[in-house]
């Protein structure tokens, strides 16, 4: 279940993200709703995950998760460019990932 709350902790994360760029786009009512919610909630989560998984596991795991996470809705939602050395980087992350969760 810790990885579940994890998980979900990472997708919120891109909220907080989202938040951020609605408030850099002064849309500041949003941008603070969304920013707010979404860092309560994903810090909530990550409370959760902290109490079966390891705190080097899961703050990195939780990381990578926002960082894959909103470098897919920039691509796909912002209008970011894509690219092989992001993709590749990306995958790196993922990868990491995978491995902290085989170790844990």
């Amino acid at each position: 279940m810790g990885w579940i709350y994890l998980i979900l902790a990472g997708l919120l994360e891109i909220a907080v993200v989202a938040g951020v760029r609605d408030i850099a786009f002064k849309r500041y009512i949003r941008g603070i709703f969304v920013y707010a919610a979404g860092l309560s909630s994903s810090l909530f989560f990550l409370y959760l995950a902290l109490r079966q998984i390891d705190v080097s596991i899961a703050y990195t795991s939780y990381t990578g998760i926002g960082v894959v996470g909103t470098v897919a809705c920039g691509i796909l939602f912002w209008g970011e460019k894509r690219s092989i050395k992001k993709a590749l980087y990306v995958s790196l992350i993922i990868a990491a990932i995978i491995v902290l969760k085989v170790s844990d």
